[in-house]
C-alpha cells in the first residue's frame, strides 16, 4: 500500500502530471493500493475510486467512471 499526502503540492502542472502518472503506473504494475490525499481534483480521472472530505466528514468511496488511457 502506498500512502501519498499532497504529492503535487509544490509542483508545476507538467511535473504534477508526471508524478501522478508514475503513481498510477506503480499502482497498476505492482498491484498495490494507493491512497492519495490532494486538494487538486483535476487528477480524479486518473483514479479508480474517490472519496472526499467536507466539514470533517468522509464521503463513501465512489467508483470513477472516466476511462483511463
Amino acid at each position: 500500500m502506498l500512502l501519498v499526502d499532497e504529492p503535487t503540492a509544490a509542483l508545476d502542472r507538467e511535473r504534477s502530471e508526471a508524478i501522478v502518472g508514475l503513481l498510477r503506473r506503480v499502482t497498476d504494475e505492482f498491484k498495490v493500493a494507493t491512497v492519495m490525499v490532494t486538494h487538486d481534483t483535476g487528477f480524479v480521472p486518473m483514479t479508480d475510486t474517490v472519496a472526499s472530505m467536507r466539514d470533517g466528514r468522509l464521503s463513501a468511496p465512489q467508483a470513477v467512471s472516466a476511462a483511463r488511457g
